[in-house]
């Protein structure tokens, strides 16, 4: 499995719509059954999200905190079904407009073009100050 710098073009236009503030067109990537997983959330936050509706709740709810911006330093391994994502998010703080890199690995499995499981490596310290 080679490494490039190019997202998939699903992912990249998902992502787009993450960046507009259009919750649904990120959304549009997820299965019905998908899963979000945080495996490196603190205790008490959220770890795991299960099911689109329940993602999406907690999806909503992120723009009114961070405002999602580019990537930097991305690396992808892709298979058939597979992705690994490894990035830096430049995003921005709705409060006051301070900026917050945070640093991103995805393990995104999908089955028939749609995301089923995202497992979301991301440093949830990195969010704190949000």
């Amino acid at each position: 499995m080679s490494s490039t710098s190019v997202l998939p073009g699903w992912l990249a236009r998902a992502l787009e719509s993450l960046q507009a503030g259009d919750i649904d067109g990120w959304m549009s990537v997820y299965a019905p059954d998908a899963v979000h997983e945080f495996p490196f959330a603190p205790e008490g936050a959220v770890r795991s999200l299960a099911g689109h509706d329940i993602i999406a709740a907690y999806m909503r709810a992120l723009p009114a905190r961070i405002r999602f911006g580019s990537l930097s330093d991305v690396r992808v391994r892709e298979t058939r079904d597979e992705v690994i994502v490894e990035a830096t998010g430049h995003h921005h703080r709705v409060s006051d407009g301070a900026p917050r890199d945070i640093s991103y690995v995805w393990f995104i499995t999908r089955r028939d073009g749609r995301v089923t499981r995202i497992r979301d490596y991301m440093n949830p310290l990195q969010l704190m100050a949000l």
